[in-house]
């Protein structure tokens, strides 16, 4: 269980996969993670009743009233039990679907143009970083990948991506050019740049990761292997390939991005494999 991996690893921050629609089942993991003393963030997850993804970045008022209140619902949790930060994903330029337990998404609407969507993301999300503020609570936007799969963890999803028309990380450096912190995910934010060629993608990575830094608060440590096709990718980080040029980034370039962040005490460094989080944990604390 999650209260067995803390005791485990025992580490300095943990960050919770958070399902809004389910919140009375988390209560004996946060009061486990209170009595710890240790930073904790809550990764927001949730649907409307009907299976509607949350998401403040499509023109619907209904959609974007309930989706404000859930993650304004979640920034309290966090205040109540002393957690440290609250993160979200933007949000899509479609209304979507998402069945958690097929681990599926399906398009509800067409697409609106992405400056209207940027512009609603980015007036939400600087609500909720003041209403976030007055209690004490980091507010971060993720960056997200280009394409999603339907089985989240599965390698052979990969192959079939599928748009729901995500915002692009170039949402992301607007919405820090508001004044928005962020999550800087390693992998999603390689995933924004759909090519054959490993060097393209590290060049991309790199060059957005220096540009996000000032304002990035959250750092989700991984790697994507190819296809670099938009779609994500998590494993763990004693996978053979970490070592080599088909990683991005590979062991040598995550160094090379840490280094960026050496002088900074409020960054947060998270790992997401799909299993054994303990190992994982200290895997990455070598690194």
């Amino acid at each position: 269980s999650s209260i067995a991996d803390l005791d485990a690893a025992n580490p300095a921050a943990a960050e919770v996969w958070f399902n809004i629609a389910h919140a009375e089942d988390y209560t004996p993991l946060f009061e486990a993670l209170k009595k710890r003393k240790i930073d904790v963030g809550l990764h927001f997850w949730g649907a409307l009743p009907d299976g509607t993804w949350m998401n403040i970045a499509y023109p619907d008022s209904n959609l974007i009233n309930h989706s404000l209140k859930f993650m304004r619902d979640t920034i309290k949790i966090a205040a109540r039990y002393g957690f440290s930060y609250v993160n979200i994903h933007p949000g899509c330029q479609a209304k979507v679907a998402i069945d958690f337990e097929h681990e599926s998404f399906r398009l509800l609407s067409n697409p609106v143009d992405l400056h209207t969507s940027e512009s609603l993301f980015i007036e939400n999300a600087i609500d909720l970083s003041e209403y976030a503020k007055a209690l004490n609570i980091v507010f971060t936007v993720e960056t997200v990948p280009l394409r999603v799969t339907s089985g989240w963890y599965d390698i052979q999803a990969r192959l079939h991506p599928m748009n729901i028309y995500e915002l692009p990380v170039e949402s992301i450096i607007s919405a820090s050019e508001h004044g928005l912190w962020v999550a800087n995910d390693f992998v999603h934010t390689s995933a924004n740049k759909i090519t054959d060629t490993a060097i393209d993608v590290w060049k991309y990575l790199k060059v957005t990761t220096e540009k996000l830094a000032p304002t990035t608060r959250l750092i989700h440590l991984g790697f994507l292997l190819p296809p670099y096709n938009g779609t994500d990718f998590h494993d763990m980080l004693d996978n053979p390939l970490l070592e080599t040029d088909q990683a991005v980034p590979n062991k040598k370039q995550m160094m090379d991005l840490l280094q960026i962040f050496n002088n900074r005490d409020d960054v947060w460094i998270i790992t997401e494999p799909k299993t054994d989080h303990v190992k994982n944990y200290f895997l990455a604390k070598a690194i």
